[in-house]
């Protein structure tokens, strides 16, 4: 354990931990001297359940037993999301008052340099074992078949489940991915920019979501967004583009997309903007 932990206690009033997993135990353990408020920010992982995936430290096991320990042990406990906040409360029996939503946020302000849309479907995240089934990655190849002349792009580092480089799994994925789809891996924010800013639809095809940041992202540049039914998807898509249950929709959508028949700007929830956001913790580390 690093000593330095210990000087910080000394002089903070609150302690913020992303995620209910084994980076916090020292915090908590600590604090059973130190007594600060403890607020813990829930993702995905940490408070899932979702065994045909196999996803969520709250299916069985050890990281079951600490993720339900470090949230007892927080004063508050932060949803990024309504459906989040959902598993929270459901899957670790947290009760209702003690979780508070404060939405995960991108800076909403309206990009500059606009580019012209060009028929084109980008999807954005880490590629590994883990996102294969969780991002919807073999959904992602088998809707792309069905369109050989539209261009399907993929954009996110290759990795193994514990973050570190790895081609497996994007190696198998190019063997069985057709030929207009290309996989860019780690790309520059001004390249990811640029990409919002071509493709038509974004589509994230996902099993699990505890929010979508990409999404998001992709939303304010203009993108239709084309989602599953599937946690926070539709709630981050809201009345915009498609939210579909199934690839016979999808299809459907991405022909209406192409076909240009009578799409509106996206209207994203206000909500879902930085400064929303930083007003919120204040209010909650203030009081």
């Amino acid at each position: 354990m690093n000593p330095k932990i210990f000087t910080l206690f000394e002089w903070c009033d609150s302690i913020v931990i992303w995620f209910a997993s084994f980076h916090a135990l020292p915090f908590v353990l600590l604090n059973q001297l130190f007594n600060k408020e403890i607020y813990i920010i829930a993702g995905g992982y940490d408070v899932a359940n979702c065994p045909d995936i196999k996803y969520g430290s709250m299916r069985f096991g050890y990281r079951r037993t600490i993720g339900l320990w470090i949230l007892r042990h927080a004063k508050q406990i932060l949803a990024v999301s309504k459906s989040n906040r959902e598993e929270i409360i459901q899957n670790c029996k947290v009760q209702a008052v003690k979780v508070k939503l404060i939405y995960n946020a991108i800076d909403l302000d309206n990009p500059k340099n606009k580019i012209n849309k060009t028929n084109q479907v980008l999807s954005v995240g880490e590629i590994n074992e883990e996102t294969l089934l969780r991002k919807g990655l073999d959904r992602f190849i088998s809707v792309a078949e069905t369109f050989p002349n539209i261009q399907f792009i993929h954009i996110g580092k290759w990795t193994d489940k514990h973050g570190r480089p790895s081609n497996n799994i994007i190696n198998e994925l190019k063997i069985n991915a057709p030929d207009n789809v290309k996989f860019l891996g780690f790309v520059s924010n001004q390249n990811l920019k640029n990409s919002f800013q071509k493709s038509k639809i974004y589509l994230q095809l996902s099993r699990h979501e505890a929010f979508g940041v990409s999404v998001l992202e992709a939303m304010k540049y203009g993108c239709i967004p084309i989602v599953t039914n599937s946690f926070a998807l539709p709630e981050v898509v809201g009345d915009n583009g498609f939210i579909v249950k199934n690839k016979f929709e999808c299809i459907s959508a991405i022909n209406a997309v192409m076909n240009n028949m009578n799409f509106k700007a996206n209207n994203i929830n206000p909500l879902f903007d930085i400064a929303k956001r930083k007003a919120a913790f204040e209010r909650l580390l203030v009081n």
